[in-house]
C-alpha cells in the first residue's frame, strides 16, 4: 500500500497504464522508482553543473518532471507497440472467428477458438472477453470494452458490427469476412504509405538528432563551453530555446508525414 494516501490515485494510474501496455507492474513500485530516478537525475546535474544553491533547488522539480515524462513516454511506446501488434493480428482473428461460426459454433464458442489459436496480445484480450461473458456481462458489452482498451478503427468496426447484427439479423459470417477483407486492404495501403514516407521519416530523425549530437560532442570535448551552458543564465536559456525549436521541428515533420487511412 502507498504510504501517503494522496499518492494512491497516481499509483493506480501507473498500474492501469502499464497493464494496458501488457505489463503487470505494481504502481507503488513505479512511484518509488520515479522518486529514485528523479533524485539520481538531480544529483547528476548538481555534480556536473555545480549550480548556485537556488538554481540547484529549482532543478529538483524539473528533474522529477523529466523522470515522469520518461516513464509516460515509455508506457505510451509499449502501449502503441502492443496495439499495433493486436491490430496486425485482427484480420486473422476475424477469419478464425468466421470459420468457427460457419461450422455452427456460437459467438462465445468462436471466441474460445480464437483464444486457443491466437498469439499474444490477441489471446489475453479475447480471453478477458470470454471471462467477462462467463460472469454474466453481455458479449457485446465485453467487445465494446475491448474496443476501448485497444482503440483502433478496425476494432471499433468489429464491435459495432457484432452489436448491430444482433439487432438486425443477417449473415454474420459474411459480414465478418468482408470486414477481414477490408482490414487486409487497409493494412496493405498502410504498408505502402510507410514505404513511401520512409525517406522523410529518416530525414526527420537525422535533422532532429544532429543538433543533439553536436551539443553532446561540444559538452564532452569543451569544458569551458560545458560550464557556460550548465552554469550561466544565457546557457540555460540556450538549452530551453534548443529544446523548444527541436520540439517545433519534430512536430512539423511528423505533421507533414502523417497520412490518415
Amino acid at each position: 500500500m502507498v504510504a501517503f494516501p494522496a499518492l494512491r490515485p497516481f499509483a493506480e494510474s501507473y498500474r492501469t497504464g502499464f497493464l494496458r501496455a501488457g505489463k503487470a507492474v505494481d504502481g507503488e513500485k513505479v512511484l518509488a522508482g520515479l522518486g529514485i530516478g528523479s533524485v539520481a537525475l538531480w544529483l547528476g546535474y548538481i555534480v556536473i553543473a555545480k549550480p548556485p544553491p537556488l538554481q540547484g533547488l529549482l532543478a529538483f522539480p524539473i528533474s522529477f518532471a523529466l523522470a515522469a515524462l520518461a516513464v509516460d513516454r515509455y508506457v505510451k511506446f509499449c502501449t502503441a507497440r502492443r496495439l499495433a501488434k493486436f491490430s496486425d493480428q485482427l484480420e486473422v482473428t476475424l477469419r478464425l472467428m468466421s470459420g468457427g461460426l460457419s461450422v455452427g459454433l456460437g459467438i462465445n464458442q468462436a471466441l474460445v477458438t480464437v483464444v486457443d489459436e491466437s498469439p499474444e496480445p490477441t489471446r489475453s484480450e479475447f480471453l478477458r472477453v470470454v471471462g467477462q461473458s462467463n460472469v454474466g456481462i453481455s458479449i457485446y458489452d465485453a467487445l465494446d470494452q475491448l474496443a476501448a482498451r485497444m482503440p483502433s478503427a478496425e476494432m471499433t468496426m468489429f464491435s459495432r458490427t457484432i452489436r448491430i447484427q444482433s439487432q438486425t439479423g443477417g449473415n454474420l459470417v459474411k459480414v465478418i469476412e468482408h470486414l477481414a477483407a477490408t482490414i487486409k486492404a487497409r493494412r496493405r495501403l498502410q504498408r505502402k504509405i510507410r514505404a513511401i514516407s520512409a525517406e522523410g521519416r529518416a530525414s526527420g530523425w537525422v535533422i532532429g538528432m544532429l543538433p543533439v549530437g553536436v551539443a553532446v560532442i561540444l559538452v564532452v570535448t569543451q569544458p569551458d563551453m560545458r560550464k557556460a551552458i550548465f552554469s550561466t543564465f544565457p546557457g540555460h536559456m540556450s538549452l530551453i530555446a534548443m529544446a523548444v525549436l527541436e520540439g517545433i521541428g519534430a512536430f512539423i515533420i511528423a505533421s507533414m508525414l502523417k497520412i490518415d487511412v
